[in-house]
């Protein structure tokens, strides 16, 4: 019997582990965005001109996802 030994990167789990538990809150809350967003123009159609700052929003979220990405470069 041939003994295989493999050495698994832990970096490599480490760092998918964080970029996926990094981009969860953002999706969570892109979709909490989106979802209210749309409810509040379904109710009052004026509420549409509210779009740019749902827009907003979506970016200050966005950001803590790709600051989730960009941490996978510095940690060794």
């Amino acid at each position: 019997m041939i003994a295989v030994t493999e050495t698994i990167n832990t970096a490599i789990i480490g760092k998918g582990l964080m970029i996926g538990g990094g981009f969860i809150g953002p999706g969570v809350g892109i979709g909490l965005i989106g979802g209210n967003y749309l409810q509040a123009v379904g109710r009052n159609p004026e509420a549409a001109k509210f779009l740019g700052q749902a827009l907003i929003f979506v970016a200050i979220v966005e950001l803590f996802g790709l600051l989730a990405f960009a941490s996978i470069f510095i940690v060794k």
